[in-house]
């Protein structure tokens, strides 16, 4: 875990942890609880267009994060949640925390928390939608967001972990995920905003994708391509560029994520989603 927080290697993969039949039986259960309205149920058809990204079962710091109160509520009834969703099952989130901790000797990881002792959510269940998918980018409440009002804002590196439940219908060359290996700098985050006009760059608008294929090229930054089964999970540092390409298909991609800090001389990592 310390080589990946340095940017020495750009994934921890660990194939098969959770046993593909848990994996289908989990999100069953998601179905029978009624915690993924408005999901296409398995063989239903959708839409080339849906008018919704994703159903999240869970809590988001990302989302909530600027209501302290409204994020701390969620948290504890994702916490509730979790003390009846797995039973008959392996727990996914244990199992993510477990091996998390065996990957960072000399480390335990828990579920984030401020000094006052409110629990952040433990982990999310994120439920995505054909056609869509997330350019390249990064996550850190540190660089990015400046959450200096959460306790997770002390931690030097910010991480993420990912349990594959579904993935969705492979197409040839698809991909779960792209890892670049480049960290995120505010001299990159403006350049991934420019438009060409036809006559000068126009810095308002969003992602440039023809933009960014070329910075790729003209600097030689090397990717890695992820491609799960249910059942396998993976961590990766996303303090540096990564993307999750849109796909296509009759199946959604169902997975369990969180986010966790790491700091050299910690002995906690602190976890959350």
């Amino acid at each position: 875990m310390g080589a990946l927080a340095r940017g020495d290697i750009p994934a921890i993969i660990l194939r098969q942890q959770y046993e593909q039949s848990e994996c289908g039986r989990l999100v069953a259960r998601f179905y029978e609880r009624d915690l993924v309205d408005g999901l296409p149920k398995p063989g239903e058809a959708i839409p080339e267009k849906p008018e919704f990204e994703r159903v999240d079962i869970g809590t988001s710091l990302g989302n909530l994060g600027p209501d302290r109160t409204a994020f701390f509520a969620s948290a504890e009834a994702t916490l509730e949640l979790h003390t009846t969703l797995f039973e008959g099952l392996t727990d996914p989130v244990k199992l993510l925390y477990d091996n998390l901790t065996l990957v960072s000797p000399g480390k335990t990881a828990v579920t984030a928390r401020e000094p006052n002792g409110r629990i952040y959510g433990p982990a999310i269940f994120r439920c995505h939608m054909p056609h869509f998918g997330y350019p390249p980018h990064i996550d850190s409440v540190r660089q990015r967001e400046k959450r200096t009002d959460y306790a997770v804002h002390r931690f030097e590196t910010q991480l993420a972990g990912i349990l594959s439940l579904q993935p969705p219908e492979r197409s040839e060359g698809a991909c779960d995920s792209i890892l670049y290996e480049c960290a995120w700098s505010e001299e990159l985050d403006r350049l991934l905003k420019m438009k060409w006009t036809g006559k000068k760059l126009d810095m308002s608008g969003g992602f440039n994708r023809p933009a960014f294929d070329q910075y790729v090229a003209l600097t030689g930054i090397r990717s890695h391509r992820v491609i799960l089964q249910p059942g396998d999970m993976y961590f990766f540092n996303t303090e540096r560029l990564h993307e999750v390409p849109q796909f296509t298909g009759h199946r959604t991609r169902i997975v369990e994520a969180c986010f966790f800090g790491y700091s050299k001389d910690d002995p906690e990592i602190f976890v959350w989603s």
